[in-house]
């Protein structure tokens, strides 16, 4: 019927279900009326009329049912529901056509009983069978019509007294029930279209929960939900499922350089590279901030894993160009292959997590799987977590100190001031190790302030020449609380501010440099002095140098280590020598170890250096002796003597 091809999808499906529940009661009451008509009109009428075609009526019911009962649980598609609903409009047409003509024709054979059931049986059948079946369409209003129309025929057909009234009375309840059937229907239809709009909204909201707005990726909910059930799966058929974690390296100088804007575009663009990587199996989502994650089931070596690891890297690292600007960033990776039947995605998570903390922590741009290595260092460093927690600091952190040496004139210009940890329940504990932890654990101000306190206390033993230089977290640099305590205990000591040097890596810069600057711009007013360390390992130097009230320069190690047979080595020290030279500032060459290095630096022009050439950091009860040697070494010295000759090392702790 017509209906069927207009009416849209969802409201036919509906219809149909309805209709579906109503087809026991419509055969029910149909097979029972048409046995009552058989009983009522057997006689003096021919059989094959008032029998035999009830009965055939009765069958194709019966078979109707039949055929109800065996799809009652079928769930059809759209297609099918059209198919069954316009047979189903043809039979009940047909069915109407057919009735019409018979019931004239019983009318013309029976007697007065006859005649008055004949009208109550087409007029309640027109009513109440067209309005069970209202939701079919337009082949109920038709079915209505021919038996309404059958039963007013035989109303003027017959010898009744007040035809009229009869016929008025049928035609009251005939409007009536047009009326409750558009009714009906229009209630029927715009519930269904209510539910249906109510249900969309609620795919799209559960849509939009489980998507990243920005990039457009599944997004953490979603990351977790799947990897629950890939988890369960993997845990009954073995699969070597894996999941990973992507890290935008050196994202944050773009959002503090040029905007969120900017970066919410280079996240858009880096969402839309990861999503087009077609390696099967693999899904990206987005996690939040400039962090995003996969999951995959990959194979036994794990080459599907890494080759995603470098397929990711590769995208990634391709320039961007976002509002004009061009943006060069890579990405660190951690992983984590499902190996135990007892793993949870959390676990799985957290172990990729600290893969890809160990990709950043030992060199960025690459990519790390989980393994019992890092299981076995993740479990120490949750021992070192534990024991930092339950640590006495003021017993137990004590600093330790490195000359930086005058190579001119072999005296010292400053020591820097290491922090060291013994713990009574794991030992002594490298600072690699637990300033990490502290920062984690939100406590690295309160191991900076205990060891510039105790520092202090061992400055005042050494002579007013010799400097103290102290290393600042990135949480104390942004810390404008932690800073001014610093000042304060400065100013307490009665030691000469210039005495005291700061320093601070472009890493902590990163952090929050506009809070860094203003906090560093507070120290230097105090009347300290700043120092820029690790110089030439960032991603944005000659700014920081541009807009930092900077006194020293310290050239990374990773310089010094070849710089007597690496080209590029030298090109860079002897550009930030010359740097050094043009500001004005202090320049220190980290990290050598033999006097071949130290000559070489010498001849270059570099005149500070620290490193295990001249000590190892010491001790607070040996300083007094290295300086008396350092003394007695830098009165032999004699000018234009090379560093080999007029350098003794001194003694280590």
């Amino acid at each position: 019927m017509p209906f069927s091809k207009t009416t849209s999808p969802e409201l036919l499906l509906a219809r149909y279900r309805s209709l579906m529940a109503d087809v026991p009661v419509v055969i029910f009451a149909g097979l029972s009326a048409t046995a009552i008509q058989v009983v009522a009109l057997q006689d003096g009428i021919d059989w094959r009329v008032s029998v035999a075609m009830p009965m055939v009526r009765m069958t194709l019911a019966a078979m109707l049912f039949i055929y109800w009962f065996w799809h009652r649980e079928d769930n059809p598609g759209i297609d099918k529901v059209r198919w069954r609903l316009r047979a189903a409009s043809i039979v009940l047409v047909f069915s109407g056509v057919v009735t019409f003509f018979r019931s004239l024709y019983l009318f013309n054979h029976t007697d007065s009983f006859g005649h008055y059931f004949l009208i109550i049986y087409m007029t309640l059948f027109g009513l109440c069978f067209a309005f069970i079946l209202s939701k079919i369409g337009l082949a109920a209003f038709i079915y209505n019509f021919l038996l309404i129309s059958a039963a007013l025929v035989c109303i003027f057909m017959g010898d009744f007294e007040h035809p009229y009234v009869l016929a008025g009375l049928v035609l009251v309840f005939e409007v009536g029930m047009l009326f409750a059937m558009r009714a009906s229907t229009n209630v029927f239809d715009r519930l269904v279209n209510a539910t249906y709009e109510t249900h969309s909204l609620l795919e799209e909201n559960q849509r939009l929960a489980n998507l990243d707005a920005l990039t457009h990726l599944p997004n953490r909910r979603q990351f977790f939900m799947h990897v629950e059930q890939q988890l369960a799966r993997a845990k009954r058929t073995a699969d070597r499922f894996a999941v990973g974690i992507v890290d935008l390296d050196n994202f944050k100088p773009v959002n503090d350089v040029y905007g969120h804007h900017i970066g919410d575009l280079v996240l858009t663009e880096m969402g839309a590279r990861l999503a087009r990587i077609k390696i099967a199996g693999v899904q990206f989502y987005r996690l939040g901030g400039d962090e995003f994650a996969f999951q995959v089931v990959t194979d036994p070596q794990h080459m599907i894993l890494r080759q995603i690891g470098k397929e990711v890297n590769r995208v990634i690292s391709q320039p961007i160009i976002a509002d004009g600007i061009l943006i060069s960033i890579k990405a660190s990776i951690g992983a984590c292959v499902f190996s135990n039947t007892k793993d949870t995605a959390q676990e799985l998570y957290e172990h990729a997590d600290f893969a890809l903390y160990h990709v950043k922590r030992t060199g960025r741009g690459s990519m790390e799987i989980y393994s019992q290595t890092l299981e076995e260092e993740r479990q120490h460093l949750n021992k070192v977590d534990q024991a930092l927690r339950a640590a006495d600091l003021e017993a137990e952190l004590f600093p330790v100190f490195q000359p930086i040496v005058n190579v001119n004139s072999g005296t010292i210009s400053s020591f820097e001031s290491l922090a060291r940890w013994n713990s009574p329940t794991i030992g002594i504990v490298p600072p690699a190790v637990f300033i990490g932890v502290a920062e984690s654990l939100g406590i690295i101000s309160d191991l900076t302030r205990l060891m510039f306190q105790k520092s202090i206390i061992v400055m005042g033993t050494w002579p007013a020449h010799i400097r103290l230089s102290f290393n600042l977290s990135a949480y104390d640099v942004t810390n404008k609380a932690v800073i001014e305590e610093l000042i304060y205990m400065v100013a307490q000591s009665r030691i000469h501010p210039s005495r005291f040097v700061f320093e601070v890596t472009e890493t902590a810069l990163l952090q929050d440099f506009t809070t860094a600057k203003d906090n560093i711009e507070l120290l230097r007013q105090s009347g300290a002095r700043i120092a820029l360390d690790d110089f030439g390992t960032g991603y944005s130097s000659l700014s920081h140098v541009q807009n930092l009230p900077l006194d020293k320069l310290k050239i990374d190690r990773s310089f010094i280590k070849d710089i007597e047979t690496n080209p590029t080595s030298q090109t860079i020290v002897r550009s930030i020598l010359a740097l050094c030279q043009g500001m004005q500032v202090e320049c220190v060459a980290e990290g050598a170890e033999t006097a071949s290095q130290v000559q070489f630096l010498q001849q270059m022009g570099c005149q500070l250096i620290q490193g295990y050439f001249y000590s190892k950091p010491m001790a607070q009860e040996h300083i007094q002796n290295y300086l008396d040697e350092r003394s007695v070494t830098a009165d032999l010295v004699t000018p234009g003597l090379v560093a080999s000759e007029m350098l003794l090392p001194g003694k280590v702790a």
